[in-house]
């Protein structure tokens, strides 16, 4: 097979051909493809048609219920997607005013979001806005709205926070779970009730905003008093100290998905109540960047939220389909 992968490909080869080729990657079915795409069913097999006739390679085998990847198509997915979406971004704003601030932005993600999130959308940001630097901090929603106020961090994604000087844009919002060490006997397939998450060793957070303050109201809505034997506003140490065994926690699958992959924590549902955290995109009155500058931020990080949640990246529900401006807000 000659090798095709690599960014010269872009320069050799019609970009809408990529994105059509992708599309039906994700349906798995040309006919769905093509009326998400809005193109003629024909017309989009003529387009793929010429595109494996450039590469030299079969992309699509056909099936019962639509087509598969062959395994030359997917690497040709592996090794475009992610190009694609930067070429398309810097097409997108190559002739904004915004592509030309030349200012550091200062971001603030929660810690539980960082091994989700952080990669990608630093990857998007920096297409988007080629001249500019990028400090990221992480931490807690008291100590990300504390360096807002302060001026330190510029946007950030919190947990809502009844402060009137905070304008607020919900964004995502992700349902927790209980985990557990390698050697607890949690069940994706049972789920725990609060009653029963009570009665663990558990380590829960020392800030009363996001986690902390779900648990305390589920607690006085089912009439309980949490006990637990470690508190925290570190992330690390609650994922170390599960993974230990030596206690349970609340988390969500953002924050704990690559241990449970690697098997060095256990999760499983929690319900009655079930206990939902949200997220939005937030800025102070005190912000200093211009009005388009910021409503580009914005909806960069909402674009990448929703991207990932499609792709199955990350285990939330979107809340926001509109644009963020914090001068509105």
């Amino acid at each position: 097979m000659p090798h095709i992968y690599g960014w010269y490909i872009w320069a050799a080869m019609d970009t809408h051909r990529l994105k059509y080729f992708l599309r039906i990657a994700e349906e798995g079915s040309i006919t769905r493809a093509a009326a998400a795409l809005g193109v003629a069913q024909p017309a989009l097999s003529r387009q793929i048609r010429l595109l494996e006739e450039d590469l030299g390679v079969s992309l699509f085998r056909r099936t019962r219920r639509g087509v598969q990847l062959t395994d030359e198509g997917e690497r040709l997915r592996a090794s475009t997607a992610a190009p694609l979406r930067q070429l398309e971004l810097a097409v997108q704003y190559a002739g904004s005013p915004v592509a030309k601030i030349e200012r550091g932005v200062r971001l603030g993600l929660p810690e539980t979001t960082v091994d989700v999130l952080a990669a990608p959308l630093i990857t998007s940001l920096s297409t988007v806005f080629s001249n500019l630097t990028f400090s990221v901090t992480a931490g807690t929603t008291a100590a990300l709205v504390d360096a807002m106020l302060k001026g330190a961090v510029d946007v950030a994604l919190i947990n809502p926070v009844p402060d009137d000087r905070v304008f607020y844009r919900d964004l995502v919002a992700e349902d927790l779970v209980v985990v557990g060490g390698p050697a607890c006997d949690l069940d994706t397939g049972r789920a725990l009730t609060f009653i029963e998450l009570v009665a663990l060793p558990l380590v829960i957070p020392r800030s009363h905003a996001g986690i902390g303050t779900l648990l305390e109201n589920a607690a006085l809505r089912v009439k309980v008093n949490i006990g637990y034997r470690v508190t925290t506003d570190s992330l690390q140490v609650t994922k170390r100290l599960i993974e230990a065994g030596l206690v349970y926690g609340v988390l969500p699958l953002s924050a704990c998905g690559r241990e449970i992959e690697r098997g060095q924590m256990r999760y499983a549902p929690l319900r009655e109540p079930t206990l939902t955290q949200h997220l939005g995109v937030a800025a102070t009155s005190q912000l200093e960047l211009p009005r388009e500058f910021t409503v580009k931020l914005g909806n960069t990080l909402r674009e990448e939220a929703a991207r990932l949640i499609k792709a199955g990246h990350w285990q939330a529900q979107l809340l926001s389909p509109q644009a963020w401006d914090p001068h509105r807000a």
